[in-house]
């Protein structure tokens, strides 16, 4: 058995291949970047480390030769040519006969649901149901890490959290147990055709998040619920881009504004509102919470008061 990881010289990449070393030998994980330079410590390791480009599909042939099993990680080019380069992955997959590919989409996924990149996420997944190949959708939940890093960070420095999330919940996961459940699935059989909602143990607004983040740093947060069109605003004051094909470049956050504020619409509608016992169940362990998450970042929250 031969394990592709796709994206593997990103943080989500990475964590996997040194998970998957702890389960096979190295020569039977393949690792698959744009970038191979970037991943010379795995070849050393005895790891095959290939170059494979999704927006050049003639190389994914000798890229995903020999692969048994794939984690194929979605891009994080959301509305900028996401769906073509997953269209590409996966064709490749099938023609080199890969037999099973698990897939990082993400929870709440469907045609009503108004977050942009749900949509791209909806799609995938149809293709890969069509695809012919078996498959197994792994939807994780925001990342508990992407609060506790960065905008519990941002509101303890400022004194206040403005979202159009209002009080709708979500269920945070750390970004270590959506790993860890990607390594489970593509490392053991039972999985095929399967559906896995990869989410903390809890439900959480965003106002709880801040009243957390205030208990653990000892400062407060004004929690400031606006309109979409007010969120929107703040991010145009910013310099957001609202979308992905304006230009990134200069922007101060590496995500556009009207993917941002569908998200947090998202939530506030309840989208997103879902909790599952999946992580303990492919893991064997509890799933972090954000408590957990922020006192592992703690020194981070408080530096900023």
């Amino acid at each position: 058995m031969s394990i592709i990881v796709t994206g593997a010289s990103g943080q989500f990449g990475r964590q996997a291949a040194e998970l998957l070393l702890k389960k096979l030998p190295a020569s039977e994980l393949i690792l698959i970047t744009r970038k191979p330079a970037a991943l010379a410590d795995y070849g050393a390791r005895g790891v095959q480390v290939r170059y494979g480009d999704f927006d050049d599909p003639a190389s994914l042939a000798s890229a995903f030769a020999g692969g048994t099993r794939m984690l194929l990680i979605s891009t994080d080019q959301v509305g900028g040519g996401r769906l073509r380069q997953h269209r590409n992955a996966i064709d490749a997959a099938v023609a080199a006969g890969i037999r099973q590919i698990a897939y990082t989409s993400f929870i709440g996924v469907g045609p009503d649901n108004p977050a942009v990149s749900t949509t791209e996420h909806t799609a995938t997944e149809a293709m890969l149901r069509e695809c012919g190949v078996a498959y197994t959708f792994l939807r994780d939940s925001q990342y508990a890490e992407s609060i506790a890093q960065f905008a519990l960070p941002g509101a303890l420095a400022t004194g206040e959290w403005m979202t159009s999330a209002a009080e709708g919940r979500i269920a945070l996961v750390s970004r270590d147990d959506c790993v860890a459940c990607a390594v489970a699935v593509v490392s053991s059989a039972g999985h095929d055709n399967r559906i896995y909602d990869i989410t903390g143990p809890e439900l959480l607004s965003y106002r709880d998040c801040a009243m957390l983040a205030a208990e653990l740093a000892g400062k407060p947060i004004d929690y400031q619920a606006v309109s979409d069109e007010e969120k929107l605003a703040f991010f145009d004051r910013l310099g957001v881009p609202r979308r992905i094909e304006d230009g990134m470049e200069n922007s101060p956050i590496p995500w556009p504004g009207e993917e941002m504020v569908s998200f947090e619409r998202a939530i506030r509608e309840g989208h997103f509102a879902i909790v599952s016992d999946h992580v303990e169940r492919l893991t064997g362990r509890v799933p972090k919470s954000l408590r957990e998450v922020c006192l592992e970042n703690i020194d981070r929250l408080r530096a900023v008061c």
